[in-house]
């Protein structure tokens, strides 16, 4: 018998203890991983493989055209699925040794096969982001309103797996360099760096399977109307929940934010300073922000709610940019400005997937559905167009700053002020417009406050369907 954990200040019940959290949480250390990853492949392909950063870019951008397919299409199975161990929580047990081929895959490229090199990256882009990727995030994203629907709950599942998806992206960036030069600092350091978090991804995979239990589940009528929409129905609903559309804008330009603060500190280090190992300097230093960004998060949902911590977030990131853009040659206010806005970020990737996971509950008043896998299929797909696009916008400025010349002429660089200018907007200017751009879509979101007696009539609805199957089975 479950623990009886009461009630939130919205009425609905609670489900879950310090324990389920921390295993839930674990699941964020495989998805991270993939996306730390794939977010330093521009880094890999240029300087250990000898790829053209444009090209590069180019290629990264295109499996994204295969992500967006992929999301919806997984969404979809999600909804479809119906076994004994759940509807998401099986993927999560199937994707165990996947997730370690994709990561160690991503690193063997065959470096003397010339073009086939660029094959290659997207076949392994493709299959470690829209296969593997898609197959444990939208489960995993969906499982939360398997779990509960108590939006503390979800909020504070938000903030656990943000916490330790942070703790590996700052394992990384402060990993990253000093363990692959040890390991030799060519591209079988890479291999074996990414193998480690492989086998570490897969332990953890297993774990939130073996010890996540889901709940809530829609059925008889409902189930059975979920299942027979199509992916071009589903899509019609979720284009017209205009509270999903902008909660999916705003988790792309976080992503964006996200996926170009984590990786272009090492092109400043490396370009800027001539120092590659002041890239572990930011993320060192960045820890201090981050963990009182989790520590306070709690408190911002309790004053704020979801949405309003997601805005006011937005304000302290346009800040840090701004410090940054004043002296943008100086390491101490370059890293100040970081340390903030990286603060910024902590709470919006906290309530985000639990705010996408709200919106259901429009589908459900809508079409008296809730298409819950389709819905957070979001929750993936954002994370992976907005990083993807992150990614690519540092490939693409880089080589308009004349990066892969700068590379090419080894101790003999200049450093132009093309190179510089462009160092300088993938470091502060995009962050700045991605920031602002959150800011515009949150000011005036009023969905929170609807949310409350969205949920209530959307219980009484089932609760008299559910009555009317079981009066029908009786008769």
């Amino acid at each position: 018998m479950s623990k009886d954990y009461g009630v939130d200040a919205q009425g609905a019940k609670k489900h879950l203890g310090p324990f389920d959290y921390f295993t839930d949480s674990l699941g964020q250390f495989a998805l991270n991983s993939i996306n730390q990853l794939t977010g330093q492949m521009t880094y890999f392909y240029t300087t250990k493989v000898g790829m053209a950063s444009g090209t590069v870019a180019t290629v990264l951008l295109v499996s994204k055209i295969f992500d967006a397919i992929s999301d919806l299409i997984m969404g979809k199975i999600v909804d479809k699925t119906n076994t004994k161990a759940g509807k998401a929580r099986p993927w999560l047990l199937r994707m165990v040794i996947p997730a370690f081929l994709c990561m160690v895959l991503l690193f063997t490229v065959p470096a003397s096969m010339g073009a086939f090199r660029y094959v290659y990256a997207l076949i392994t882009c493709i299959f470690a982001s829209a296969v593997v990727y898609t197959a444990i995030a939208v489960p995993y994203y969906t499982m939360m309103s398997y779990k509960t629907r108590s939006s503390e709950e979800k909020g504070k599942m938000g903030t656990w797996r943000a916490a330790v998806g942070y703790a590996v992206g700052v394992a990384c960036g402060i990993g990253l360099i000093p363990i692959t030069v040890a390991l030799g600092d060519d591209q079988a350091a890479w291999i074996k760096f990414a193998a480690i978090l492989g086998a570490i991804s897969a332990l953890c995979l297993y774990i939130v399977y073996k010890f996540s239990r889901e709940v809530y589940h829609d059925e008889g009528e409902l189930a059975e109307k979920e299942s027979k929409i199509s992916i071009v129905e589903g899509i019609k609903m979720l284009i017209h929940n205009p509270h999903w559309i902008r909660v999916t804008l705003v988790g792309v330009f976080m992503n964006i934010v996200y996926g170009v603060i984590l990786v272009a500190p090492m092109f400043y280090g490396s370009i800027i300073m001539g120092n590659p190992g002041f890239y572990s300097t930011v993320n060192t230093v960045n820890i201090f922000p981050s963990v009182i960004g989790f520590l306070t998060v709690g408190l911002w949902i309790k004053r704020f709610g979801l949405a309003g911590t997601a805005k006011w977030a937005t304000v302290i990131g346009v800040i840090g940019c701004i410090i940054r853009m004043a002296a943008p040659m100086n390491p101490t206010v370059f890293l100040i400005g970081g340390a903030i806005a990286m603060y910024a970020t902590i709470p919006l990737i906290s309530v985000l997937p639990a705010m996408t996971l709200n919106t259901a509950e429009q589908n459900m008043q809508n079409y008296g559905v809730r298409i819950t896998g389709m819905t957070n299929a979001s929750n993936s797909f954002v994370g992976k167009l907005g990083g993807g696009v992150g990614g690519s916008l540092i490939g693409w400025v880089l080589a308009a700053g004349g990066y892969d010349a700068f590379v090419a002429a080894g101790e003999a660089a200049e450093l132009t002020g093309a190179l510089k200018q462009s160092v300088f907007a993938l470091n502060s200017y995009i962050p700045l417009a991605m920031f602002a751009l959150m800011f515009l879509f949150l000011f005036r979101y009023k969905y929170e406050d609807m949310l409350p007696e969205i949920i209530k009539k959307n219980e009484a609805l089932e609760a008299e369907m559910l009555a009317k199957e079981s009066a029908e089975a009786e008769a």
